[in-house]
């Protein structure tokens, strides 16, 4: 590095300054640097708000088609008990002739109808519980889109602030340098 001779014959070394420089702006890389870092764990965070939701909706979909398949399979084992039932029911009330065509199409319509209306409110509960988790899942991707959009807003007034800040702290050190020198070289 150069090195200058002052007016009492001192040797400055432009090193010094250059040391300081060093120091100032690895203080401001490193605030900047855990800066970029919490602003990546905030996305992350929010990434990870947004898969999870995900994955929930889509174990409540799985388990929701379980659910049917189950309700399925009992709504056929009750049918074939009916059926069973009815048919014995129905032979035996035959033999005596007691029971016209008109009231086993009666009976068969009706059971067709409370088979309906016991499922009606588990497909309408089914369908509400898909419409309010595709809601939640929009509504959520629209909130972290909103955060992020008003953050990047945010962020670019802060990175001005950082770069201004730095700026003057390194015109602070300048001077304090300066003033340093000529106290020095008052003495």
């Amino acid at each position: 590095m150069s090195t200058s001779t002052n007016k009492n014959g001192q040797a400055e070394t432009h090193e010094e300054a250059v040391e300081t420089n060093r120091v100032v702006d690895t203080l401001w890389n490193q605030y900047e640097q855990s800066l970029d870092r919490a602003r990546k764990y905030r996305e992350s965070r929010e990434e990870g708000y947004l898969n999870t939701i995900k994955e929930v909706i889509r174990f409540n979909q799985e388990f929701r088609g379980s659910l049917a398949n189950l309700f399925q399979a009992s709504k056929e084992t009750n049918n074939e008990i009916m059926k069973g039932v009815s048919s014995a029911l129905f032979k035996k009330a035959e033999d005596k002739q007691v029971i016209r065509p008109e009231l086993t199409e009666q009976f068969d319509e009706l059971s067709s109808r409370f088979k309906q209306l016991a499922a009606t409110p588990i497909a309408a509960g089914l369908d509400l519980i898909v419409r309010l988790e595709d809601k939640l899942e929009e509504s959520s991707e629209n909130y972290v889109n909103f955060a992020r959009q008003r953050r990047q807003g945010f962020q670019k007034v802060t990175d001005g602030y950082v770069q201004v800040a730095r700026n003057n702290h390194n015109k602070l050190v300048h001077r304090f340098e300066e003033s340093l020198k000529v106290l020095v070289d008052a003495k």
